[in-house]
């Protein structure tokens, strides 16, 4: 486990065992990167990864505060709707599996060229990958990537992390997605991959992600299996 992600899990298992309080304040980065003999930028990604999943906030000057609805958020099962990726949302013992369906590299259809603000002559990965979480068939990707966007693409990335490959190994950021949530009937491959029935309703996910530039670098359309999975929205006001 990388270093900043098992400093996360440690400072989230804190605050649900209320050993860091509401509203309390987090040791500095300094006091932190001390205790757990390591340097500030591994603390800041932990901390950056805790904010991203709505446990603290942040003031500038100030520190980081320990929300007050962080313990419900600590406790909660798996949600969907933020952009740290499956690998980092899912708690540590529960074992995840990436199963390729479908890889390789091909051309846009009209809709992919659409939500990528790409043309017809634009290379783009499309994968089909099934997620497996504790032994249990989770959700279906459909995911459509410009190769000139994020080159490097491999089985092996699919098989272990693409946000992290695109993170650490490609040092790209990313930020913002756009995302519009359905229920939808399961197709044949869903009946097959996430052993659903006909009848089962499955939630699609139809996602569009963007760099920091604001240029898009992923499409994509997941079916969850409808017992598997929770959406948690919350407001922010500036």
């Amino acid at each position: 486990m990388p270093k900043y992600k098992e400093v996360a899990e440690t400072i989230k298992k804190r605050i649900n065992d209320q050993i860091y309080t509401v509203d309390e304040k987090l040791p500095d980065q300094q006091t932190l990167a001390k205790e757990f003999n390591t340097s500030r930028v591994t603390i800041k990604k932990a901390l950056d990864l805790l904010q991203a999943a709505g446990l603290l906030y942040t003031i500038q000057g100030s520190g980081s505060y320990i929300k007050r609805n962080a313990l419900l958020k600590a406790q909660t099962s798996i949600q969907i709707g933020h952009n740290v990726g499956l690998t980092t949302a899912i708690q540590e013992e529960v074992k995840l599996e990436s199963q390729v369906i479908t890889f390789t590299v091909r051309f846009p259809d009209e809709k992919e060229q659409l939500q990528l603000l790409i043309d017809r002559e634009t290379p783009v990965y499309y994968y089909q990958r099934l997620r497996i979480l504790g032994g249990r068939p989770y959700s279906l990707e459909n995911t459509v990537v410009p190769v000139h966007l994020i080159p490097g693409i491999t089985e092996d990335v699919l098989k272990d992390s693409v946000y992290r490959f695109i993170r650490e190994e490609l040092g790209i950021s990313f930020k913002d997605n756009r995302q519009i949530v359905r229920a939808a009937k399961p197709s044949k491959l869903d009946q097959v991959h996430l052993k659903c029935k006909e009848t089962d309703p499955v939630l699609e996910v139809e996602k569009i992600m963007y760099l920091t530039s604001g240029t898009p670098f992923e499409y994509s359309v997941v079916h969850h299996r409808f017992d598997m999975v929770e959406m948690s929205f919350e407001n922010q006001s500036n």
